[in-house]
């Protein structure tokens, strides 16, 4: 099932903003996931199956949180991308309308302007 979500801003500066914090959170979970993947200790995994028995096994944190860290990697590159393409298309410039950050699944897939957009004052 495919999850489409969409945010509005104000203005450009105030979806900037908000991917920036974004990114700042997402960093520092991989830093702290990171640091215990190092550490590779062993851990209970306890599972209640649809049957409802209980299922438990140990195993390593690095073979549990590779997924982990790959969709959070995949998250940091695409708000990066988005960060990126704003500014080269608007120059650090404040425009006011309607903006729009859309979600796929969760994940920033694009940004939607109005047209046309007004210049405006930096929030």
């Amino acid at each position: 099932m495919k999850l489409k979500v969409l945010l509005r801003f104000k203005d450009l500066n105030s979806l900037v903003r908000y991917l920036n914090e974004e990114l700042n959170k997402l960093l520092i979970a991989k830093k702290i996931l990171d640091e215990e993947v190092k550490r590779d200790s062993l851990v209970d995994i306890i599972e209640i199956g649809n049957n409802g028995n209980v299922n438990m096994r140990r195993d390593r944190m690095s073979e549990i949180m590779k997924g982990v860290i790959n969709e959070l990697d995949k998250r940091i590159e695409y708000i990066n991308l988005l960060l990126e393409e704003l500014k080269d298309e608007f120059n650090d410039n404040n425009f006011t309308g309607i903006v729009l950050l859309e979600f796929n699944n969760g994940i920033p897939s694009r940004v939607l302007l109005s047209q046309p957009l007004a210049l405006g004052e930096c929030s």
